[in-house]
């Protein structure tokens, strides 16, 4: 098995409620992650937050690259069926440009019914629409022209071409959407990094991919709080708990965080539990080390496993880069042991 271990995921949405969020903290935290010793970093995307969560990945990606030099830079994940996909297909490669070849392009179907309507996309074409976008992405990345009817393109060029084939990921819980996932793209990424949700998209994929497959990556984000000095374990727990809180608000009925709000359609309040509840790997380094161990160990027969520590939230900077040093000097090199 290749393992890799990224960071993220970056989301731009404020934290102290003394400090604005500002964007440009993602510079520092990239070349941090780099410094440290992770593989990747990867952001996020949401729109009309009250919190400020970032529309815009690939744009920061394209800020990041100049800065970094050898560190993947990941979505995790584009709102696909949101965006032109021509536009997606240009700025993937720009940023692939920018960075010498280090994209990993992640696309997801997203949640959130306001950011279908705010668009003007019909939710009930997306799935058939980011089955043929990944098709119609390989195309445009050739610099021939080519066309995708299903997505209203026809004859239609991009230039300039990525510096590599650009990895395309998919993401999503549904078994829809994991067979997808595993049928067309080069990796599926697991949002919630829990066993039994990583179990199931597993048993999903081998039906449809050999877990020997080299060119196949099992992404999962693992959310993590180091109960260490330098790990800001009580700032991760409270911006963690407001981050969910946010998302919780715009999914009202899903089974992806349940719990945090009130269902069906109370406003969001205090967490009723203990935020460690959705954490899927916390303690002290060896605790850490060893449930991130877990999770390579359960995905053993897979031949590639990237595994991203879901260390970054909402919080202050200083916290952020102290706990990504942290981890990098205490964490990493234990991992590395194994791979």
């Amino acid at each position: 098995m290749k393992r890799s271990i990224g960071v993220g995921l970056y989301t731009g949405q404020n934290g102290d409620p003394g400090r604005t969020g500002d964007l440009r903290d993602a510079v520092p935290l990239a070349v941090a992650a780099e410094e440290a010793g992770f593989d990747s970093f990867w952001v996020s995307e949401h729109h009309g937050l009250p919190d400020g969560y970032l529309p815009s990945p690939l744009t920061l990606l394209a800020a990041l690259a100049p800065v970094t030099g050898r560190i993947l830079l990941g979505t995790g994940l584009v709102l696909a069926p949101l965006h032109h996909p021509l536009r997606i297909a240009e700025d993937a490669a720009v940023v692939d440009r920018l960075s010498g070849g280090r994209l990993v392009l992640g696309l997801g179907l997203g949640y959130a019914a306001h950011e279908y309507a705010a668009f003007g996309v019909d939710p009930a074409t997306r799935g058939a629409r980011l089955a043929a976008l990944v098709d119609a992405l390989r195309a445009a990345w050739t610099g021939e022209p080519f066309s995708a009817p299903v997505l209203g393109l026809h004859d239609v060029r991009v230039t300039p071409t990525p510096a590599h084939p650009i990895p395309v990921w998919l993401g999503g819980y549904a078994a829809a959407a994991v067979a997808r996932a595993g049928r067309i793209a080069d990796g599926h990424l697991v949002g919630r990094g829990e066993p039994h949700v990583v179990a199931a998209a597993s048993a999903q994929l081998a039906a449809v991919r050999d877990s020997s497959d080299p060119t196949f990556t099992r992404g999962v984000n693992v959310t993590c709080v180091l109960d260490a000095p330098g790990g800001g374990a009580d700032s991760a727990r409270a911006a963690f708990a407001a981050q969910q809180q946010a998302y919780e608000a715009i999914q009202s009925g899903r089974p992806v965080y349940a719990g945090l709000v009130a269902e069906p359609d109370g406003a969001p309040g205090d967490v009723p539990v203990d935020i460690d509840a959705y954490v899927q790997v916390a303690g002290d380094v060896d605790s850490v080390v060893t449930g991130v161990r877990a999770v390579f160990d359960a995905l053993r027969d897979w031949a590639h496993v990237h595994v991203v520590l879901r260390l970054l939230y909402p919080e202050p900077l200083d916290v952020a880069l102290r706990r990504l040093a942290t981890v990098g000097r205490e964490v990493l090199p234990r991992l590395r042991e194994e791979t």
